[in-house]
């Protein structure tokens, strides 16, 4: 069914756009969850899991952009 739909964007720029994406979105999840962290009267104990938690999601968000490009070549070896 793809045959009959002409693509907007390669797949390449695609990917590059999917990385970068997340990458600012890791930075702003950072910035913006530290900085919250920081406005609110937390323990100890809440503190330290708000900082894990905000520093996971930050990971993934990372990992997810250096696993793109892997899944982009991975796409076009079966394709081809």
């Amino acid at each position: 069914m793809s045959q009959f739909f002409k693509s907007i964007t390669s797949q390449s720029f695609d990917v590059k756009f999917g990385q970068v994406g997340s990458w600012i979105a890791a930075v702003a999840v950072l910035g913006m969850g530290m900085y919250k962290l920081t406005k609110l009267p937390l323990s100890e104990t809440e503190l330290f899991f708000g900082v894990l938690l905000v520093l996971t999601v930050t990971l993934l968000m990372v990992l997810m952009g250096l696993i793109l490009p892997l899944t982009y070549g991975k796409a076009n070896d079966s394709i081809g």
